[in-house]
């Protein structure tokens, strides 16, 4: 059971991966500049007259929510392991570790996440004033 899983896992990584970076090619109508692409992701991503702090929080928030996925994957990859233990004890204990962990580590994603929003929002109306 365990190399079905390592398979389905190495199968679910590559086909992300290969989404991830072969999807932006075939969406690209026309040819565009490497500097008109990249005004086009500063202005997308309204880094435009942005202070520092602003951008690492950005940076920060978008990295905490990818950490959030991972929890989640994670999570439904042991209630996938939990429902096909067959009732062995030692695999429904393992599942509920990792359901534990992933619960545990969405909490700390979820507090960081507050705390990141609350002092990017107290470091702009200081530096706006």
């Amino acid at each position: 059971m365990k190399n079905c899983n390592k398979k389905f896992l190495s199968f679910f990584i590559i086909i992300s991966l290969s989404l991830l970076l072969f999807f932006p090619l075939l969406t690209r109508t026309n040819a565009v500049s490497l500097d008109e692409e990249l005004e086009g992701f500063r202005k997308g991503a309204t880094l435009g007259e942005a202070s520092l702090g602003t951008v690492i929080g950005k940076v920060v928030k978008g990295a905490l929510g990818i950490f959030g996925l991972v929890c989640l994957v994670i999570f439904i990859m042991a209630g996938f392991q939990w429902m096909n233990s067959g009732g062995h004890k030692e695999k429904i204990a393992g599942a509920q570790k990792s359901m534990g962990a992933a619960i545990l580590g969405m909490i700390i994603i979820i507090a960081a996440y507050a705390a990141v929003d609350f002092i990017t929002k107290a470091l702009s109306t200081v530096t706006a004033k």
